[in-house]
């Protein structure tokens, strides 16, 4: 590596790195703020309070590092350009490319960064952190809200209302056998629990409704076998975020769920959004060196760190958008990922034409 080229890295790693720094001090000073009362149950002290924060920087690094190479970026190449070094540049024959070569080795290993933190760090970090909140050493139950969990598996409709943290246990589950032709429910059945057991399912304290033309039969019993293909790992990230996931596990989830959930694409949307959210960076920094480069004297450091912050928020608000609609069903999760990266890419793009 040239005198310069290491000049340019260094600075772009202190600055980003800088960055990085305050804003993780930042976050962790807001959450410690934000749960210092706890989870309002069970015992929780400063110590456990130091725990779970610092149990989230991982996750929080992983968010932020995009951010911070888009910033740490534009307050290098403004500081660069206010005092000429990067005319010299290129009256010494630097093209735009040549410039950027050595930010986007920075860009890359913070993406090598964010990959080790999500497949290895944050799964253990961020599970932890949800166990430690709720407070729990055992087997506890994730609520799944008001209308509970949907599922469909064949013809027949599926209705959990909590799962446990291990995916072998369900608690309120209501089971809907509907007619050939989905023309009406033929059986009900409602169980106030059910457990995985030496490979297959059983429901507990169940009642059974059939509902016929002229009559209902009802029926009990203390325990049932329940032949469904669900396996305890797939039922058990329901009880957890995507984030305490691998991407192995979120392909494998999104294997066993494909067409059999209700409009449910998140673990499809949290896997192309793990391969796709590393490379951010890389496109921050192909946008915004160009940028203060047209505009060398567009008013400072100061100046350029808001225009991150503004181009960091709208590419977040972008992607949040086009997730929920994808979630709700209404593109494809890979599209939902890659239509904002590909958006900035293009003006990236356009910039660097126009600039020559």
């Amino acid at each position: 590596m040239k005198r310069a080229d290491a000049w340019l890295f260094r600075g772009m790693l202190f600055y980003s790195s800088l960055v990085l720094l305050v804003l993780l001090s930042t976050v962790f000073v807001a959450q410690l703020i934000a749960k210092a009362s706890g989870p309002g149950h069970g015992h929780w002290n400063t110590g456990l309070l130091l725990r779970y924060v610092c149990l989230q920087v991982p996750e929080t690094a992983y968010a932020t590092i995009p951010l911070a190479l888009l910033i740490g970026a534009l307050i290098w190449i403004s500081m660069l350009n206010s005092h000429s070094e990067i005319t010299a540049l290129r009256m010494a024959g630097w093209s735009l490319g040549r410039l950027q070569r050595p930010l986007f080795l920075v860009g890359l290993l913070g993406a090598l960064i964010m990959f080790v933190l999500a497949e290895w760090v944050i799964p253990y970090s961020s599970l932890q952190a949800e166990m430690l909140w709720a407070n729990s050493s055992g087997n506890s139950f994730q609520e799944m809200g008001n209308a509970g969990l949907w599922l469909r598996q064949g013809a027949t409709l599926l209705r959990i209302q909590a799962v446990s943290s291990s995916g072998t246990e369900l608690r309120q589950l209501q089971i809907y056998t509907p007619y050939p032709g989905m023309v009406g429910i033929e059986k009900q059945v409602d169980a106030q629990s059910a457990a995985f057991r030496n490979g297959h399912w059983v429901l507990q304290n169940v009642q059974e409704y059939r509902l016929g033309t002229t009559a209902i039969g009802i029926s009990h019993a203390a325990e049932q076998v329940w032949t469904v293909p669900l396996r305890p790992q797939t039922l058990r990230s329901f009880a957890h975020r995507t984030r305490t996931m691998t991407l192995q596990s979120l392909w494998h989830n999104d294997r066993d769920l494909q067409g059999g959930v209700l409009a449910m694409n998140r673990f499809a949307l949290a896997f192309w959004q793990r391969i796709t959210y590393p490379w951010v960076g890389l496109v921050m920094i192909w946008l915004v060196v160009p940028m203060v480069i047209r505009n060398p004297r567009a008013g400072g450091a100061y100046y350029w760190i808001a225009a991150g912050l503004a181009l960091g928020i709208a590419f977040h608000f972008l992607t949040q958008m086009s997730g929920f609609i994808s979630v709700a069903g209404g593109i494809p999760p890979s599209l939902a990922t890659l239509a904002p990266i590909a958006l900035f890419a293009g003006f990236a793009w356009f910039l660097h034409s126009r600039h020559g």
